[in-house]
This record gives structure tokens, C-alpha cells and sequence, in this order.
């Protein structure tokens, strides 16, 4: 009995000599990676096993990603800057590509060059990545990836709102045939007047031109893309939908033949065509949308009063929400940017019409700190992608940005359901490793709403328990040293010594015999 006792004791004494392991990510039991070579930025040949440290931090990304990618390099940019130098020489990180059509190393070099990083980005063919996939259980899936790789889409910005008392609104750009009228005829200095009922916007005079109501009227006339054919719209010039169904919008006089109507801009975002009564035309169009259409349409459509002054210098806000700015300068509307990779409002160094098609812009008075402007959101109420997501893109581009843990039901990108496996779907979301110096996955992070502090506690925690970094040999044993111990320490517990061995025998048998005497 004793003897167990001794044993058990020296079980529990080596026991207690292993680290215990308490990461903030979620913990893995994987096999080492095998080695693998990919290209790296400058064009050089990396291997995974001679050109990385002891500890690996692996990151799936893809540089036409908008959202997530730009995120999460530099919140790993982060976590290397709060490592020290001696944990710095026992780390490397490492950035995978998921989109070898398009990220070459140059690519890659260009996409390092902007966010300030120079650990190694890695590409290669098709086929070379793909082993390297399935080894991190990484899903590419590149209908994801093909409904992120996107062009411009206005539909997709937002005007963001705070007022003198802190109160904020977010508005997505809209665009009215009514927008766009009272746009083009003010960026070619062309009168409209028109009156305002219930039932919307009705235009009498267009260039000083009023229609006397007897014997004609301004005729609203859209282009219809199948016949490629002006059409007598159907609908007010408020209900006009400019922005995805009707770009392109005529104004004429009833009484003309709409076939002497020029074909429309169709080149451009949207446009609008006036002909005169004497067979005159001007065509006015928006080329590239810029800050004041989507400061314009945005509020126009939430029903936000602005007014919007023109200068020689550009346009300039000068009320918004009935909240004038006042003529002593003590504060101004004051308009923000949106820096999606750094999740922060900044200040734009240019007035709203230098902005090129922006996602997100906020305007405040200017004695509000940016800090306190709220992220921006989309501005409905309805229940999108199964309440486990948000929505990106507009049209067939649309899509869900699931949270962490959840996918795309199937085929269908607008809905998202639980994961139920241990891959990893890459594009829509993200995955990132840490691996100890045996090249064994210990810890996962998905998606990029993680903290700093929390993944460099893991990372140190790895190093911590592999014996490298800034952690003290003789203070905290390495997971080798433990290892080592816990083997002996169980050669002890179940390889008794010979002597015991037969001394232990004998008591069986003596115990034996003794039971069957008293029998």
C-alpha cells in the first residue's frame, strides 16, 4: 500500500511539472505539417521547414480581399509589434495565398509594400498550394473568392450622420431619377423648377423653358437596355430608381417625337438628356460617383435636409439636418473617411467632390472627436443572412459576410448556417495557425474580430511552453524537458524493479495461500 502510494505521488508530482496549456483561441491535437516550398514576394523559393523559426504564425489570405484580409495583416502587423526582439528571432509569420489567378509575387509585393510588412507571402500554382490547403483543412472555394473580387458598387456606400447633440444616422446611397435631375442640371448650370406635392416632384421648366400646361408638358422618358429605345416612363421622376434599374433618364417636351431623342451615355454611371422645343440637346452624365453624389443621394433619399453650396474651390456643406454651420467659424461640418483597415474614422484631406468613389464617409461638426463617430451600418431593420452575418454587395455580387462558426447554406450566399466540420471555408472569412516548433497546429483564430492581446497571450504561451522567447530555461522547463521527465516518471510507475517485482509475487502468494487455509 505504501508503495502505491509512493507511486502515485511521483505520477502526480510529474504531472504537476507540465505547463498547463489555458489559450484564449481554440486548441487543436494536430499532426506536425509536412514541409512544403512556395514562392514568396520576391520571387525567392521559401520552405516551409528550413526558412521559418521555431514557432509559425500562418495566415490564409487573398490581396483582392476588401474587407477581411487588409484586417487581418495588420492585426498580425499588431502582434509583431508587441513581440520582443528575443521573441521576434523564435517567430515567423506567414501569409498563404488563396487566389494563385491572380496574386504573382509582384502582386504580393505590391500588397506587402502598402500595409508596411516584409514577412514572407507565398504563392504558387494551383497545385502546389492545394496539398498546403488541405493540410491546414482550408477550403477554397472560389466562387467566395469571385463574389468579394468586385468593381466599384455605390449601392454598397454610406453616409454617416452626427448632429450638434451626438445623435447619429447612417443612410445608404440612393439614387432618385429626382437626385439625378437636380444633380446634372446643377453641374451644367441648368434651371429647374418644379413643384412639390404628395405625390412627389412634378418639373414645369427646365433652362428657363416653362411648359404651358395646355398644349404640352415635360415628358419623363427612360432607356430601355433590351429594345435600346427611349420608353415614356411609367412612374414619377421621385419613384425613378437611377441607380440600378433606370441609369439613364430624358427629359422633352410632350409634344416632340421621342425617336429625335440622342441615344444616352450608356458609357457612363448614369446620365440624363434635355432636348429643347426648337430640337436643341444638352446630355449631362455622371461619369465616376464621388463624394457629393453619395452625400447628395444618400440624404435625399432618407429625407434629410442639406444644403449644398458650390464654390470655385468645389462643394461644400453648409446645413445638414437643419443644423446650419455658424458664420463665426466655431465649428464646421466636418467630413470622414472611412479606413477600413484600420476600423477608424479619419479626417478627409480633400472636400467631398476629391473623393472617388467612396464605401463610407461621415459628416459631424467639427467639435466632435472622430473617435466617438459609430461605425458604419447598414440603416435596415430586416433580418439578413439568418442573423448570423451581414450583407455585401448589391445585386448579383450580393452576398453574406458570415460570423465566426458559420457558412453559406449550400449554394445559397444571401444565408448562413453553423459549420460542422473542421475545414475552414477561406474568402468570406479567414483563418489563422500558431505552430509550436514541432510544425504541430496547437491554436486556431478565425475571422478578424480578435484582439491583439488575446492572440499575443497564445503566441507566448507557445513559446513559453517550448522553451524559447524571453521565457527562463531554469525557471520554466521546456515541453521537451517535460516530456522527458513525465516518460521517466512513468518508467517508474509501471517498470517496478526486479527485486520488487518478485518481492510483490511472493506476497500474492503468500496471500493467496493464506485466504485458502482460513477457506
Amino acid at each position: 500500500m505504501n508503495t502505491n502510494r509512493a507511486l502515485l505521488a511521483v505520477l502526480l508530482t510529474c504531472l504537476l511539472l507540465m505547463p498547463a496549456a489555458a489559450y484564449k483561441g481554440s486548441k487543436l491535437a494536430r499532426s506536425p505539417v509536412e514541409d512544403f516550398v512556395l514562392t514568396d514576394q520576391m520571387g525567392d523559393d521559401f520552405s516551409f521547414y528550413e526558412d521559418s523559426n521555431e514557432v509559425t504564425v500562418v495566415a490564409f489570405i487573398f490581396t483582392r480581399c476588401p474587407d477581411v484580409c487588409p484586417v487581418i495583416t495588420q492585426l498580425l502587423k499588431s502582434v509583431d509589434g508587441e513581440l520582443t526582439d528575443t521573441e521576434k528571432d523564435d517567430v515567423t509569420f506567414i501569409s498563404i495565398t488563396v487566389d494563385p489567378r491572380y496574386d504573382s509575387p509582384e502582386r504580393l509585393k505590391e500588397f506587402t509594400d502598402i500595409h508596411g510588412v516584409e514577412w514572407p507571402h507565398l504563392t504558387g500554382t494551383t497545385e502546389e498550394l492545394a496539398p498546403v490547403w488541405k493540410t491546414f483543412g482550408v477550403v477554397v472555394q472560389e466562387s467566395v473568392i469571385d463574389a468579394h473580387v468586385m468593381d466599384y458598387h455605390p449601392g454598397e456606400a454610406s453616409v454617416t450622420v452626427v448632429n450638434t447633440t451626438g445623435n447619429a444616422s447612417t443612410h445608404m446611397f440612393g439614387l432618385s431619377g429626382w437626385t439625378l435631375t437636380e444633380t446634372l442640371a446643377n453641374q451644367h448650370q441648368i434651371d429647374i423648377n418644379a413643384s412639390l406635392s404628395q405625390y412627389g416632384h412634378y418639373v414645369t421648366g427646365i433652362g428657363g423653358e416653362e411648359a404651358p400646361g395646355d398644349s404640352w408638358y415635360w415628358e419623363l422618358n427612360v432607356w430601355n437596355q433590351s429594345t435600346n429605345l427611349w420608353a415614356a416612363s411609367q412612374v414619377g421622376i421621385d419613384d425613378i430608381d437611377a441607380l440600378q434599374e433606370n441609369q439613364h433618364i430624358a427629359w422633352m417636351p410632350s409634344n416632340l417625337n421621342r425617336s429625335n431623342l440622342s441615344a444616352p451615355l450608356v458609357e457612363d454611371e448614369a446620365s440624363m438628356t434635355i432636348m429643347w422645343n426648337n430640337g436643341t440637346e444638352v446630355q449631362a452624365s455622371i461619369d465616376t460617383f464621388d463624394g457629393y453624389h453619395i452625400t447628395k443621394g444618400a440624404l435625399n433619399d432618407a429625407g434629410v435636409n442639406v444644403t449644398i453650396a458650390d464654390s470655385s474651390y468645389g462643394h461644400y456643406m453648409t446645413s445638414l439636418g437643419d443644423e446650419d454651420a455658424p458664420a463665426d467659424s466655431s465649428w464646421w461640418w466636418s467630413l470622414y473617411q472611412w479606413n477600413s483597415t484600420n476600423a477608424t474614422w479619419e479626417t478627409s484631406p480633400v472636400g467631398m467632390d476629391g473623393i472617388v468613389e467612396p464605401k463610407h464617409i461621415a459628416w459631424a461638426p467639427s467639435i466632435v472627436n472622430a473617435s466617438d463617430l459609430p461605425a458604419p451600418v447598414k440603416n435596415s431593420t430586416q433580418v439578413v443572412c439568418s442573423g448570423h452575418g451581414w450583407e455585401m454587395g448589391s445585386g448579383e455580387s450580393l452576398h453574406c459576410m458570415c460570423d465566426d462558426g458559420y457558412t453559406w447554406d449550400e449554394g445559397d450566399r444571401t444565408s448562413c448556417v453553423e459549420e460542422v466540420s473542421e475545414d475552414f471555408n477561406v474568402g468570406h472569412s479567414t483563418i489563422t495557425y500558431i505552430i509550436n516548433e514541432n510544425r504541430q497546429p496547437l491554436v486556431v483564430w478565425t475571422g478578424d474580430n480578435w484582439k491583439v492581446p488575446d492572440f499575443t497571450a497564445d503566441l507566448r504561451e507557445v513559446l513559453e511552453n517550448d522553451g524559447l522567447g524571453d521565457s527562463d530555461p531554469l525557471e520554466t522547463p521546456g515541453m521537451t524537458f517535460v516530456l522527458s521527465t513525465l516518460a521517466l516518471c512513468l518508467a517508474v510507475v509501471v517498470r517496478p524493479s526486479k527485486e520488487n517485482r518478485g518481492e510483490t509475487l511472493n506476497k500474492r502468494k503468500g496471500k493467496k495461500r493464506e485466504t485458502s487455509r482460513l477457506q
